[in-house]
């Protein structure tokens, strides 16, 4: 499969992550409602949000195919200037409308000091930046990190996955649980966010590279299914009777949330011409994976209004009309949020156009200077 084209199961499977995300985000409010009303009800929404959360793992392993596998001939200087002005203006200009938008909600005053603070704390002003803090410092990494896996054998890179899947999650994962019984084991030795990321960038390399045999997959899907219904489990044992709305079972530190990742993964590698998707919902998840990036930045305040704006017409008592509320808040978030991005996109492409001539022009002008110099 060549990469100088786009692959239709990773966009769909792009697309699919970013409506996944969506519908994290609308659950992260629904959910804890029935946490101390009804335990049924929480963990069959419990259930619902397991699966949505294949979706972070798969934007980190579709990065790692695309940007993993290519050759960066390039300067580093040359490849910063190429791929990183667009996520860091991004990052910092939702940044701002994020912070003038939780100042207007809290009715605090607006200061250029605490801004720059909050900017430069990892998670930033609302819940979602997270995400942008470690895409970030992984774009940074990725030349060297490409270098990396493109010598590594299949066996040595596998070997690399499990080893920071096992100092990564399932340390993090174990000292969770230890500390909340006041245990407090493995606390401070695991590795980093930034390396557990890493780490699905390594697996997505690895899945579409490497042929996975039909019996390994039949395992994969089991373990994933498996993984899916543990994660509302060990949910309701972590919180125990306090739902403090602590979600680190989800997490992408958690151990769950790989499993069922890379069986969607494996099942859309080698079933997808078999799915015979209509075009017309190709073309559509085509298009929100190509616009990911500014629907992923933008749906939250969406999500927030709609949200405020619907409960008046709901009944949030009733589970059935909750089930409802969901869906169509996940409709409408996911609708208006793409269009906002082709909007804000066609909005940067033009000014990042008028940017470039300007340069252009600017180095003709100086080059004409000092061509009139030497004459």
């Amino acid at each position: 499969m060549s990469l100088d084209k786009r692959i239709k199961y990773c966009d769909f499977l792009r697309g699919l992550a970013m409506i996944l995300v969506i519908l994290i985000h609308i659950y992260s409010i629904y959910r804890g409602i029935y946490f101390n009303k009804n335990k049924i009800y929480y963990f069959i929404l419990s259930l619902g949000d397991s699966f949505t959360r294949i979706a972070v793992p798969t934007f980190f392993m579709i990065t790692g195919i695309f940007m993993l596998n290519k050759s960066y001939d390039e300067s580093y200087k040359d490849y910063l200037l190429k791929r990183m002005p667009k996520l860091i203006v991004t990052f910092i200009i939702f940044s701002g409308i994020y912070y003038i938008y939780e100042a207007h909600r809290t009715s605090n005053e607006l200061s250029i000091l605490y801004f720059c603070q909050i900017l430069t704390t990892y998670g930033g002003f609302k819940y979602h930046l997270w995400f942008m803090y470690e895409i970030i410092r992984i774009y940074f990494l990725i030349p060297f990190i490409s270098v990396l896996v493109k010598n590594l054998t299949r066996e040595k890179l596998k070997d690399l996955i499990i080893l920071i899947f096992i100092l990564g999650n399932i340390l993090q994962f174990s000292q969770w649980f230890t500390y909340k019984y006041e245990i407090n084991l493995f606390a401070g030795i695991s590795f980093s966010s930034l390396a557990i990321c890493t780490n699905y960038l390594l697996l997505g390399y690895y899945l579409f590279k490497y042929d996975i045999s039909k019996k390994s997959r039949i395992k994969i899907y089991i373990v994933g299914i498996i993984s899916i219904f543990l994660m509302p489990i060990a949910d309701i044992i972590y919180l125990g009777n306090v739902r403090s709305g602590d979600d680190v079972i989800y997490t992408v530190s958690s151990i769950f949330p790989i499993f069922p990742a890379i069986g969607i993964f494996v099942l859309f590698k080698y079933n997808y011409n078999k799915f015979h998707v209509p075009a017309v919902i190709e073309k559509v998840m085509s298009k929100i994976a190509k616009n990911s990036l500014y629907i992923y930045m933008v749906h939250v305040i969406i999500l927030e209004y709609l949200n405020r704006f619907l409960q008046n017409l709901f009944n949030i008592d009733s589970f059935i009309q909750v089930i409802l509320l969901i869906f169509i808040l996940l409709i409408l978030t996911t609708i208006l949020s793409l269009i906002c991005s082709v909007i804000i996109n066609y909005i940067y492409n033009f000014v990042e156009d008028k940017i470039k001539k300007i340069i252009r022009m600017w180095k003709g002008k100086i080059y004409e200077k000092q061509k009139n110099r030497q004459n």
